[in-house]
This record gives structure tokens, sequence and C-alpha cells, in this order.
């Protein structure tokens, strides 16, 4: 108890304007002219209106201003989608440079034996790996007896590959690979077969599937569509 007394009165004699003795211990504080704040919740809602927005005042009062922020942005978003996508057809090439555009394939992704579909300027183009034996049949088919006569060596630059268009020279629909009287190609809406050659052999269509321009850059390559 002596000890407390004698502590709590050196403390106490070393109080300055900004050092002074705090606490049940008489622990030194710094600013101790400083009053100690009460906390009351009367002194913290004080005043508040002017020291705070209108808008922060009351979440409920931003859903407007959000609206109409959010609302310009996304017609902002449109007009500019609209503005690029319009500016980059105007510098971009004409309908007639995409309509005269090439491909190339790869024939390397075809099996023999099988008939792969690519798109070539809005149309579906066959491309037939043939068999040897399909190859032989095309090749020992009687020409003068056809609608359309044309020769295997005349449709097909590769005999290992068949490339056409896959739309019937009827009314336009895509015939159906490895079907028909010849297995080559067959139309189920009007009954059009054609064979492994792509000739019409059998059905209302006037001509053979059209072969388009095409030319072997390799064995294995090939590019639809070149101009001279």
């Amino acid at each position: 108890k002596q000890w407390y007394q004698r502590r709590v009165a050196i403390t106490a004699g070393i109080d300055t304007k900004f050092w002074r003795g705090n606490g049940e211990m008489a622990t030194p504080s710094l600013h101790g002219d400083m009053p100690q704040p009460a906390f009351r919740d009367e002194d913290r809602k004080s005043n508040w209106k002017s020291q705070t927005d209108a808008i922060d005042r009351n979440a409920r009062q931003n859903l407007p201003p959000y609206m109409i922020i959010g609302a310009g942005s996304g017609i902002v978003l449109y007009l500019a989608k609209y503005s690029l996508y319009g500016l980059a057809l105007l510098l971009g090439p004409g309908r007639d440079k995409y309509a005269a555009a090439a491909i190339e394939i790869d024939l390397g992704t075809v099996p023999e034996g099988k008939n792969a579909v690519f798109t070539w300027r809005g149309k579906p183009l066959f491309i037939r790996h043939r068999t040897q034996e399909e190859i032989d049949k095309s090749k020992a088919a009687n020409v003068s007896q056809m609608r359309d006569p044309q020769t295997d060596a005349e449709r097909c630059v590769n005999e290992k590959f068949l490339i056409c268009l896959g739309v019937c020279t009827h009314l336009g629909c895509v015939p159906i690979a490895h079907a028909g009287d010849w297995k080559g190609y067959y139309c189920p809406c009007h009954g059009s077969h054609y064979d492994t050659c792509a000739r019409i052999m059998k059905g209302p269509a006037p001509l053979n599937l059209e072969v388009p321009k095409h030319e072997f850059i390799t064995e294995d390559i090939v590019i639809i569509g070149k101009e001279d």
C-alpha cells in the first residue's frame, strides 16, 4: 500500500500541459490535455444532416440516379457497337470480294471412304475421299447413257478426291452422302440419285452436282475458288 501511494504521488508530480497521469494505476498518457470523448449517441447524431450529402443519407434515394446512369451507359454501348460495325463494313472488302473468296483445305483430314462437308461462299461443299472400288466403278460407267454426260476424269482432277457443291440441281436441297442406288449421293426430297462421281443417274435433277474451280497445290492441299 505504501508503494502504491508513493507511485501515485510520483506520477502526479509529473503532470504537464501535454503529459499527465491517467488511469487507475496513474499511467502517464500523451495528449493528456485533450478531453476524453463520451461517445454518446446524441453527440454522434447531432448536426449529421449538414455533414452528409442528400444521396448518402438515404440509400433508397440512390436508385433513380443509378437507373439513369445504367440506362445511359447501355445506350452508349449499343450505339458504339453498331458504329464500329458500320465502320468495319465501310472499310472492309465488299460483297464481291467475299463472293470471290477462296479457301484452302487439307485433304489429309478426310479419311478414305468418307465424305467431309465444308462451307464455301455460303454453300455446302462436299469432299469425298474415294476408295479404289468407287473409282473403278465410276470410270467403268457408260457415259453416253447419262443425262449430263461427263467422264470421271473431267470431274475429278485427282481421282482420289471428288470435290463438288452439296446442292441438288433440282431444287437446291442438300443430298445425303453414301446413299441412293449408286451409293454416291441421294436427295430424299424428290428422289435424285447420284453416283460416286456426283453425276445424276436417276430422278428429276437435270444436271450433275456442280464441281467448283479448284487447284491442287500439293497432293494433299487444294484451293477452292481461286481466280485467275
